[in-house]
């Protein structure tokens, strides 16, 4: 059953058709001619194949347009079933396309060259192996009557030593075991049988043995894939990945499609057994020349430990030998990489033309539309819910949650992802074509397609919502979450709670005159200026408007200063250790004039920060007024509020030594010596230190704001892992990884809560803002 949204041909009492245009045009963002065709006395369909939830949300839209509308309901045409299609479909058989000669050559150069590479590898490592032990075993012959120890020692032991290290370094990638990812989530095909027969009727129809596994995932996309890599390269057997978001958000049609494109894929059976291989290489290639190796590590201790000159020499030796052979990797990984590009996009050509031949040309370009809005849908759900775990709230259901959005994304929105189908090209180093191309490919075969079955991919599983469930678990636990099951809620919960707190940071940007900066924060917790103690409500407003330009011009500086503070920091701790650093490549630093800045800004001692401390007497004196009989939870939400301002000090050290521990260790990990491990230890127990400390204060805040009784409860629920005592550096430091940000979420929240009832109680009162009549002098 669908619903369209019907034009009556009249407007609604006090609306003006130029009053209808205008607002068409501005909260629509309509064309002028689409304008045109909806004005009175136009009666026509504006929008149909709606479900009922969306056909209401266009008809209020047109209505406060002041259009007169309704909304009908429409039958829908009786569905024939996709199992009974594909069943004849599986009689007769999908025509397939042999590669031609030139194709089939082109792939067998491109596998052979991409198969030399570790090739030529090993037989570089066999030739140092050889190459070394022919030096060892006939440098004698050469040396004469050579008896001076110490030269025997450098000839001998330092060619053993690094060479050896060498060799085995350059083996090693030969022997290490493939990395294990999480467990994928299996799906019984026995518990959904429609599925199975949609597969095995559709594997049937293009040629293929079904996949002997359907794993289910979160991800907006579809995959086949060989089972266990190299066992099942020889074998044929075969893994079908479903990403739930595609079958929430799609149609039977649509999703039978994509099915289709990645059987398509399999249909290529020597191009599809060659892309592996060229992709193993590449793969092989590209944790050979960038993935650090322990072996690193290894040597630059034994370096540390100030060893005997002779192995000091030859570890050296072993370390330039790494670094070239790494070098030599790169260089063939990238050749290796742009050799295969060009044949990836031909065999996703190939898929598409199943994908065609099933679901049809012109059911095309709204699947590549469909695959586009569910995956800026699904970046908008998992935004929101990051956002909403800051209050200890998660998504039963991210896969509906994304398929709800997608439905509910703006006119606009879904304008701008049409218009990006016909932009863009394809590069060379693009795995795919672009969807312009390929749209074009598609629409050229005039495929009519065999399935048009509009109703949801849902349809074709018996119990859905519990696979979407189960995925999205999976995601969490992917991810580290630990939360209960009284955590879990639905989409509407989540998306409502995600636009109150929306809402309220609007309603904080406007009580501010649009003068709020996330940073520093308004010292509120320091009492009232004698000035400002007798003012009223609207006198402090005012006063507030009159400095306003003042005001924002100290906030940005303010702002651009504490940006600057870590950089200050970073180029101070370096240059007291020897180490000259520039702060930009415009500027270098400068310890007489940077360093007094720097305790400047940290002391909040700035022109910027001492402006400020006007604006916060003003705001707190406002605040005072407008919480004059307020609610008890709004009074303790206003003591949090002075609490953390008061302890912004220690925030903003906080956040910069985070940022300098993640320099240093960073700068290690590159340049591993003496120096830089000293520097990345001290800032990771200062770190360490300051958060404790921090953590230690927050426990004496009660709050009842969010959860946990105290302030560092909640930090602590958000930090689970976090231990209090003092323990391993880097693990502590990845274990707070969300303690800055919740201290800045806990400010914000409180703020935007107190702006919000402020700014209700002041319009309730006619008071005037700041901002309304900052638009009244700009339009003078």
């Amino acid at each position: 059953m669908s619903f369209r949204v019907v034009l009556s041909g009249r407007a609604l009492p006090g609306y003006t058709p130029e009053q209808i245009a205008q607002h068409l045009q501005t909260q629509l963002k309509f064309s002028e001619a689409q304008v045109q065709a909806l004005l009175p006395p136009a009666r026509r369909v504006v929008k149909s194949g709606l479900d009922q939830p969306g056909a209401q949300r266009w008809c209020s839209r047109l209505q406060q347009a002041g259009l007169a509308v309704s909304v009908e309901e429409v039958a829908a045409p009786a569905a024939v079933d996709p199992l009974t299609v594909l069943q004849e479909l599986a009689q007769k058989g999908l025509k397939r396309a042999r590669p031609s000669p030139a194709y089939a050559l082109q792939l067998f150069l491109v596998t052979l060259c991409c198969l030399l590479v570790p090739t030529l590898y090993a037989g570089l490592v066999i030739g140092l192996g050889v190459g070394l032990a022919w030096y060892l075993m006939h440098i004698h012959e050469y040396l004469g009557g050579l008896r001076n120890i110490w030269l025997l020692l450098c000839i001998y032991g330092v060619p053993a030593i690094s060479g050896g290290i060498l060799l085995l370094f350059m083996a090693r990638p030969f022997f290490l075991p493939n990395r294990r990812g999480d467990e994928p989530l299996e799906l019984d095909l026995a518990c959904e049988p429609r599925l199975q027969l949609v597969i095995s009727q559709l594997c049937q129809a293009i040629g293929l043995r079904p996949p002997v596994a359907v794993q289910l995932s979160n991800e907006v996309n579809a995959s086949v894939h060989f089972e266990n890599g190299w066992s099942g390269f020889f074998s044929g057997r075969k893994v079908l990945t479903i990403g739930m978001p595609l079958v929430a958000g799609m149609s039977v049609q649509q999703f039978v499609g994509v099915l289709g494109h990645e059987f398509g894929h399999f249909a290529q059976r020597l191009g599809m057994r060659c892309n592996f291989l060229v992709n193993s290489v590449n793969a092989w290639l590209d944790v050979r020349s960038y993935d650090r190796d322990p072996w690193d590590d290894r040597l630059q201790e034994w370096l540390e430990d100030d060893p005997w000159w002779i192995l000091q020499l030859a570890v050296w030796v072993a370390q330039q030998g790494i670094e070239l052979s790494r070098l030599l990797m790169r260089g063939c990984f990238w050749l290796s990489f742009r050799l295969s590009r060009s044949l990836s996009r031909q065999m996703e050509f190939d898929a598409d033309r199943y994908e065609s031949l099933l679901a049809g040309s012109a059911a095309f370009r709204g699947s590549a539309l469909q695959l586009r809005s569910l995956s800026w849908a699904w970046r908008e759900v998992d935004q929101q819910n990051s956002r909403t775990w800051r209050e200890r709230r998660l998504l039963r259901d991210m896969p509906q949650a994304t398929a709800e959005k997608t439905s509910s994304m703006s006119q606009a929105t879904l304008q701008q992802m049409e218009q990006s189908l016909d932009e863009g090209s394809t590069r060379y180093w693009h795995t795919h074509p672009a969807d312009l191309a390929r749209i074009q490919h598609s629409e050229a075969l005039q495929a009519p397609g065999y399935l048009h079955d509009a109703r949801p991919a849902a349809v074709l599983f018996e119990h859905f919502s519990q696979h979407c469930q189960s995925v999205t678990e999976a995601y969490y636990a992917e991810l580290g979450l630990e939360y209960d099951e009284q955590q879990l809620q639905d989409s509407q919960q989540i998306f409502q709670i995600s636009a109150q707190r929306e809402e309220a940071l609007d309603q904080l940007w406007e009580w501010t005159g649009r003068q709020w900066r996330s940073l520093p924060w308004l010292a509120l917790h320091q009492p009232v200026q004698a000035a400002h103690a007798t003012l009223g409500w609207q006198a402090v407003i005012d006063e507030l408007r009159r400095l306003s330009p003042e005001i924002t011009q100290a906030w940005t500086q303010a702002e651009t200063q504490e940006d600057q503070r870590v950089a200050l920091a970073w180029c101070g701790e370096l240059q007291r250790n020897g180490v000259n650093s520039r702060l930009s490549d415009n500027e270098a630093f400068d310890a007489s004039k940077h360093l007094p800045l720097y305790q400047q800004i940290d002391g909040g001692k700035t022109p910027a920060q001492l402006q400020l401390l006007q604006a916060a007497s003003l705001y707190r004196r406002r605040l005072e007024l407008s919480l004059a009989g307020a609610s008890t939870a709004l009074r303790d939400t206003a003591r949090l509020a002075l609490q953390l301002s008061k302890l912004y000090v220690d925030y903003a050290r906080l956040l910069e030594a985070r940022e300098l521990a993640e320099r240093f260790l960073d700068w290690h990990q590159q340049t591993p010596d003496s120096l830089t491990e000293r520097l990345s230890q001290d800032a990771l127990s200062r770190y360490q230190d300051l958060a404790l400390r921090l953590l230690k204060a927050a426990d004496q805040i009660p709050q009842t704001l969010l959860d946990g009784t105290t302030l560092g409860g909640y930090l602590r629920l958000r930090c689970p892992r976090l231990n209090a005592q003092a323990g391993e550096p880097v693990e502590f430091l990845r274990n707070s990884a969300t303690l800055i940000d919740s201290l800045a979420y806990a400010h914000r929240r409180a703020m935007a809560d107190l702006a919000s009832y402020s700014l209700q109680r002041e319009q309730e009162r006619g008071l005037r803002g700041i901002r309304l009549v900052l638009k009244v002098a700009q339009a003078v």
